[in-house]
Formats: structure tokens, sequence, C-alpha cells
């Protein structure tokens, strides 16, 4: 676990990503939760025995598996999430879990049989744009920050300069863009750029500084000219894959070629749907 400033703790070693801690006279608002049982059992002990009183709240970053399914672990508390998150969510049924746990089977039986069980706690509170919780003497704000998917949400602590960005930044390493408004994700890493902060936790990965926000930039802006370049030729979603290159824009861990390799591909997919279907509405 890692200290940022006082009361104010990220835990980066869960294999979903990143998970934060905001400890106020009220309790400890957490950012995001672990996927996995087994880590969100281990976060709350760590969360125990640093002696803090309870958990005030949880805030879910977006609604991908890896920032919510751990919510059951420190139930009862509020959940805050975007109102956006809320259609994607409710089709977190038996089949979706099954389907995660199956990706798992083979390496981990035990862990599937867990993930299967996971019964996922929805946010009860939705944000649209922003939400000020006030909690003793800490100020925390709740910040929409669409780009990643359209339901992300930032958590901003003023007083401390810090901001917990979620997926819409990534710390030297590709970013995914499956769920992706790429355009208006380059407009929230202007924003971020813009505003009083001096440490960014990512959704996963080491916190850092604003450092991290033009290689990100312009790898997303880079990635859609190509693709708006070879649609323009008359290139397919497929073509668009296989030409648009980028695999080295950022490094690439040994084994996890095959993992990168195909978030490149949904990422790409999904920025072509998204030129796609604005030009249909050009014309």
């Amino acid at each position: 676990m890692i200290e940022l400033a006082d009361g104010v703790f990220v835990e980066t070693r869960f294999s979903g990503g990143n998970c934060g801690a905001i400890v106020t006279d009220r309790g400890a608002v957490l950012v995001d939760t672990p996927m996995f049982p087994s880590e969100g059992a281990e976060w709350q002990a760590q969360l125990s025995a640093m002696a803090i009183p309870r958990i005030h709240a949880i805030v879910n970053t977006d609604y991908h598996p890896e920032h919510m399914l751990g919510n059951q672990v420190f139930m009862p508390t509020t959940v805050f999430g975007h109102e956006e998150s809320d259609k994607p969510l409710s089709r977190y049924d038996d089949a979706t879990l099954a389907e995660l746990a199956g990706e798992w089977a083979s390496n981990n039986p035990a862990l599937a049989s867990s993930l299967a069980a996971i019964r996922p706690v929805r946010p009860e509170v939705s944000i649209s744009d922003r939400l000020s919780l006030h909690l003793g003497q800490a100020e925390i704000q709740i910040l929409y920050l669409e780009g990643h998917t359209p339901a992300s949400l930032g958590v901003y602590i003023p007083e401390r300069r810090i901001l917990f960005a979620g997926d819409n930044i990534t710390n030297n390493e590709h970013p995914v863009a499956q769920h992706a408004n790429s355009l208006a994700w380059l407009e929230t890493l202007l924003r971020i750029k813009e505003m009083d902060v001096d440490v960014i936790v990512p959704g996963s990965g080491a916190p850092g500084g604003k450092e991290m926000i033009d290689p990100l930039y312009q790898y997303l802006a880079e990635m859609r000219r190509r693709i708006l370049e070879l649609f323009a030729q008359g290139a397919s979603r497929r073509e668009c894959v296989e030409k648009v290159g980028m695999l080295d824009a950022f490094p690439v861990a040994k084994g996890q070629e095959s993992e990168i390799k195909l978030r490149r591909r949904h990422s790409i997919e999904r920025l072509y749907t998204e030129i796609r279907v604005a030009m249909r509405k050009r014309h």
C-alpha cells in the first residue's frame, strides 16, 4: 500500500487495478474495489488493520467488473456511480458471471467458483456531472470524466491535489478503449491537464504526475487520425486492425503480448465504429 498523503492511500497490487482509500472523520471513502474475492478480503483486512472505524462510501469509477465486483465485501455502505452505468450493470446476471468465471476455470478453478458466486452490488446513488462530499474537514469531489466509458468518474481531493482518474489515465501502457468515446476522452485529458493536481492515480499502475497525460493523448489522437485516413480510403474495420499499427507505442511486458494485441484490436474496432457512425450522421 502507498500513502499518497496523510489519510490518502492506494493499493496497486490487485489484479484488476488500483484501489484507493480516503480516510475522513466519517470513515473511509473507497475508490473502486478488487474484482477477485480473495483480494477484496485482503483489502478489507488492510483497512481494518489501519483502525478505520467504518467505510463511509464506495465510488466506482466505471461499470467494468474490475472496479465494482468487490463492492459486496464492504456492505452495508453507500455506493456511488455514474447514471450511465445503470444499464450495463443491469446485464450482470448469472450468465455474465459464469462467462467471467469460465475465463479463469482452467488456470484457477477455486477462483472461478468464487467469481461465479458473486452477487454484484450496483451503485445506489447516481451522479450525472459532479458531487461534493463534505466529510468533517475533508472535501471529496466526484467528477464526471467521460472518455474511457460513457460512465467514467474521477475522485478529486482539492486540498491534497490528488486525482483518482480511473482508467481514463494509463501510466505508460496501452489504454483500454473498448467502450470509449475517443473525442470525449481527448477533451477529458485536456481538462485533467488544466486541473490543480500534483498526483494522478491511474486505473492501474504506479501513481505519477501530469507527465502521464501527453503520451496517452498523442496515442489516442494518432490512432484516431490513422483510422480516419484509412476509413476515407474505404478500408474495412478488419483492414484498420491490420494497418493501424501502434503496438510499439508503449512497452509490452513479456507474457502480455496476446493480451495487448487483443486490447489494441478492441480499441481500433471501437474507434472505427465511432467514426463510421459520425460519418453517417453527417450524410
